[in-house]
């Protein structure tokens, strides 16, 4: 897929080399991932494009700081990841057709997001916008049993950060009367049996919002770690899902 980030073991390597030594050689890195200096040093050029700071002195590399952004390699579960696209649910029903099951599609900025009943989700840099891949042994009539679930996850969420959230009947989320947070879902199959089902979910976090919405960091007056929140929801579904038997 053209611009998709997929997840890297030698990314996952190095990240974890830095992190744990001030200071680390090309050498030692190619020698314990097993792969050429060569291959490490476009690793170390790729990350940083993406916005870990990595500096190279005589005696090796050196973190500096990260972006916080949910890359793939950031994440226990599988993930694409999108700078920028139209919507994440177009992706993932693209990856759905191809068989893929129990992946994230993430995207940093999309300029054509969905919400509800034709309506456009905006999503400027900032926030965490997703789309999850399913492909659970249900009928249509059952699909409600995915949704509860997320709508449990995203709630618990919001309120470990303190926040009073509330959950409207059409799975709008809200915090003190304004929208922080939605999902979205379509399914493929017949009446009997689900195809596949596509949850998309966009969650206020840190980017700019309409006048109708809010976000964490409004709400909070603080910047939130974008990484730290992924990682969190994420395994909030995971768990609530697999409470179903769908995950």
């Amino acid at each position: 897929m053209k611009g998709a980030i997929r997840d890297s073991s030698i990314k996952r390597e190095i990240l974890k080399k830095l992190r744990c030594r001030k200071v680390v050689s090309g050498d030692e890195i190619a020698r314990e991932v097993k792969t050429s200096r060569v291959a490490v040093w476009k690793h170390i050029n790729e990350l940083k494009t993406l916005g870990y700071s990595i500096i190279s002195t005589p005696k090796g590399y050196i973190l500096i700081s990260e972006p916080r952004k949910p890359y793939p390699w950031e994440l226990d579960f599988e993930s694409y990841y999108f700078k920028e696209i139209e919507s994440t649910m177009d992706i993932a029903r693209e990856l759905a057709e191809k068989g893929a099951r129990n992946v994230f599609v993430i995207a940093e900025k999309q300029t054509r997001g969905r919400g509800r009943v034709g309506s456009e989700w905006s999503s400027p840099e900032g926030g965490l916008y997703f789309s999850l891949i399913l492909k659970p042994e249900l009928s249509l009539v059952d699909v409600n049993r995915i949704v509860y679930p997320f709508l449990e996850a995203l709630k618990e969420g919001l309120e470990d950060y303190g926040l009073p959230v509330e959950v409207a009947p059409n799975g709008n989320i809200f915090v003190n009367g304004k929208k922080i947070a939605g999902i979205l879902v379509e399914v493929e199959g017949e009446l009997d049996q689900v195809k596949y089902v596509i949850i998309g979910v966009g969650v206020n976090v840190n980017n700019p919002t309409p006048v109708n919405g809010t976000s964490m960091k409004e709400e909070l007056k603080k910047e939130v770690d974008l990484l730290e929140f992924t990682r969190s929801l994420f395994t909030k579904i995971y768990k609530h899902l697999s409470a179903e038997a769908i995950f």
